[in-house]
């Protein structure tokens, strides 16, 4: 696969300062391969996006290329960076958009939330769906099933459901396993539970999940990637599902997730 045009997309934040972009620009210049930057709310063309900033940044941009259906890639210009196909110091291997690379295709969470039986909110995750109390509120009281039957009920600070992608992100740091990223399945882990035979599970892809929302008063959030979606009221439902659409990342090094995970998180 070759891209002729790239939309470069930096950190929201602004992380990333327009010294440390020229390189990039530049690189891509000398390769033959025309660019812009991202402007918030315009129409803008290209093939393919290339997030400059950290895995936050990633997770922002891919929100645009799922919806637009164009590969994307990271350049590593944050701290940690273990979704980032390239560091800043590799723009060399930028030449690949133009000379042919691959690509990976990684799945996605559908999220609704359920009211009344009518759908009021609803978002598409990358990494993971997050069910959580709000701090100054009581222990999340939640009730998870699977194709309509009945798992557990947590009693938690929340639950995560997360993608392979995400099974390394903030599942992880709660204690749930970590999906090698060709595989297709979901992890559902609860966060701080009181409860000594509550643990993180993972389930088939075609699995439908739903959370059962069983604290009485406004008190549990939904995020999807970080952001916030809503605030749950008593007995909403929660529906999490592989999402129809993909996202595929562009891969320009060796396939090497094991030993990315061992160099980033060590």
């Amino acid at each position: 696969m070759t891209f002729d045009k790239v939309l470069l997309f930096p950190s929201p934040k602004g992380n990333v300062t327009d010294n440390e972009i020229l390189p990039v620009e530049q690189a891509l210049d000398s390769f033959g391969i025309a660019h812009e930057r991202y402007v918030e709310g315009t129409d803008q063309q290209f093939d393919a996006i290339i997030a400059l900033g950290g895995d936050g940044t990633m997770l922002n941009a891919s929100r645009l290329a799922f919806r637009k259906g164009t590969p994307i890639m990271c350049i590593n210009f944050g701290t940690l960076g273990y979704m980032s196909g390239l560091e800043n110091s590799e723009l060399s291997m930028l030449s690949a958009l133009k000379s042919g690379c691959s690509t990976e295709t990684r799945m996605l969470l559908d999220i609704r939330v359920v009211r009344n039986g009518e759908v009021i909110a609803s978002s598409t995750a990358l990494n993971e769906a997050v069910i959580a109390r709000r701090t100054d509120g009581d222990i999340a009281d939640i009730e998870l099933l699977c194709d309509g039957a009945t798992v557990c009920a947590y009693r938690a600070d929340g639950v995560i459901f997360a993608t392979p992608t995400g099974s390394s992100a903030y599942a992880m740091s709660a204690g749930g396993p970590i999906i090698d990223t060709k595989l297709d399945a979901f992890c559902v882990c609860p966060i701080c539970p009181h409860s000594l035979s509550a643990r993180a599970m993972v389930f088939s892809p075609n699995s439908h999940l739903e959370i059962i929302n069983r604290n009485q008063t406004e008190n549990n959030m939904l995020l999807s990637d970080g952001r916030a979606v809503c605030t749950l009221l008593p007995l909403d439902r929660v529906t999490v599902s592989r999402s129809s659409r993909t996202l595929e990342l562009i891969k320009l090094k060796k396939d090497a997730f094991y030993e990315t995970l061992y160099n980033k998180m060590s």
